[in-house]
């Protein structure tokens, strides 16, 4: 049986957070995360904790279209709102990544050696066809820049050229961070080992060189 679904988040809000999802949407969108606790998820359902840690892209989507849709009280919705899991079991030392550990949750933890400036990113792209007006949402990578292939519009389908309107665009706060190892996790005479970490939205610039970070993902 299927256990991440929106339908079984919802029940897990209901029962474990709906104080912090009210506070929260008294502070949104100035605030935009509900930090929730894995070993609640765990007394919860146990089954749900585990396709958490398995498949996190496919369950923490379940969840955010969950807290998105949460039934509220007040005239406001949680549509940009992200879930962050805290106190995740599988702690893995910088040092130990390996290619197990991709797609799956996991926490790393070290001090901030490096921060960027807070920068804009783009996520969504809208282009104007200088052909017909039309306009079109392009999805963009973390890579590289995409414009579209050719005109969506039937009558239309040129392709290009095409002009970019940064104000029907959508954009999201994005910054980068070099996590070191910690010192206690190293043998004498080890160098430290560091990994780089892209952060976004409402928890870029919230971290400094310096502090002790755990990072999830």
């Amino acid at each position: 049986m299927k256990t991440d679904t929106p339908a079984q988040w919802d029940k897990f809000f209901n029962r474990y957070y709906i104080g912090d999802i009210l506070a929260l949407a008294n502070e949104y969108p100035e605030i935009r995360s509900l930090y929730v606790d894995f070993i609640n998820i765990e007394k919860f359902d146990p089954d749900l904790a585990d396709e958490l840690l398995a498949h996190p892209d496919q369950s923490l989507s379940a969840a955010e279209e969950a807290l998105r849709s949460f039934d509220l009280p007040v005239k406001k919705t949680l549509a940009g709102a992200h879930l962050r899991i805290t106190d995740i079991p599988q702690k893995v030392k910088i040092r130990d990544l390996r290619s197990i550990h991709i797609s799956k949750l996991i926490a790393v933890e070290g001090l901030v050696r490096m921060a960027t400036e807070v920068r804009p990113r783009l996520l969504v792209a809208a282009f104007e066809c200088n052909g017909c007006g039309e306009t079109m949402l392009v999805p963009q990578s973390s890579g590289r820049f995409v414009e579209p292939y050719m005109c969506k519009n039937e009558g239309c389908g040129r392709k290009g050229p095409f002009k970019i309107k940064l104000t029907e665009s959508e954009f999201v706060d994005a910054q980068k961070l070099r996590v070191q190892e910690s010192p206690e996790d190293m043998r004498g005479g080890e160098q430290p080992q560091t990994l780089d970490v892209n952060i976004e939205d409402d928890i870029a610039g919230i971290v400094a060189p310096g502090d002790h970070v755990i990072v999830a993902g």
